[in-house]
């Protein structure tokens, strides 16, 4: 039951990776826009998560209804680290 739910969590916070990667890259290639990398760093995360999300299910190693739900809510908590995160990153720009 603990692995469940810690591994949930982290998968889905591990996407807080994935949002800062796209951080440095994309002002650089797009220029200093913040809804190329709001949506760049969306789908990448969406992505990430729904591969976990299909390994989970099809591999199963452990309780899909503790993990789901503990990765949807790591998921939820990135998503809003990240639009916090590139708020403030742009408003310094």
């Amino acid at each position: 039951m603990i692995w469940e739910i810690t591994g949930g969590l982290a998968g889905g916070l591990a996407t807080v990776a994935v949002s800062e990667a796209v951080l440095r890259i994309m002002p650089g290639a797009v220029g200093n826009s913040l809804f190329h990398a709001l949506g760049a760093g969306a789908a990448l995360r969406a992505l990430w998560v729904l591969s976990l999300l299909a390994w989970i299910l099809a591999a199963g190693p452990g309780d899909p209804r503790l993990i789901v739900p503990s990765l949807m809510l790591g998921y939820l908590a990135a998503q809003v680290l990240e639009g916090i995160r590139y708020t403030r990153y742009f408003g310094r720009c």
